[in-house]
């Protein structure tokens, strides 16, 4: 599938594909992502030129016309599936990281159990708990 080939977006990547939504030429899409992070990303020309040419190239965006030297790009239903596919995986990361860090997590002094570390506000018994495994010697009781 579309996935395959870009694994995991990039900021700049998803930001030029959130503003490629609507026709625009590149200097108006490095606008657009400022204006949609509040500044917070910023795309330079070389950066933006040389994925748009990737993206094209992958049919991830189209060229959709030209106007003197602006060339303006919109982005195809495969650019399509490739930002809602990122948009759920980060929804995700997202939904992973709060599961986590709603539950306080105590380190293995007070938990009693070396290398385990268990909810403080945990109410299920022992049976209950699914473990999730960060690392090699790394464990999360739920």
């Amino acid at each position: 599938m579309a996935r395959e080939q870009l694994q995991n977006l990039t900021e700049p990547m998803y930001y030029i594909l959130l503003a490629l939504l609507e026709e625009r030429h590149g200097y108006e899409v490095m606008q657009v992502i400022g204006d949609i992070t509040e500044n917070r990303v910023t795309v330079g020309p070389g950066t933006l030129y040389a994925l748009l040419a990737r993206f094209e190239g992958e049919g991830i965006i189209n060229q959709v016309s030209v106007q003197g030297r602006r060339k303006n790009y919109k982005i195809t239903d495969k650019g399509k599936e490739i930002l809602d596919e990122e948009i759920k995986r980060l929804r995700t990361l997202i939904n992973d990281g709060e599961k986590v860090k709603g539950n306080e997590i105590i380190g293995p002094a007070e938990a009693g159990e070396e290398g385990k570390g268990i909810a403080k506000n945990d109410k299920k018994t022992t049976k209950e708990r699914r473990i999730f495994r960060r690392g090699r010697d790394d464990d999360i009781l739920w």
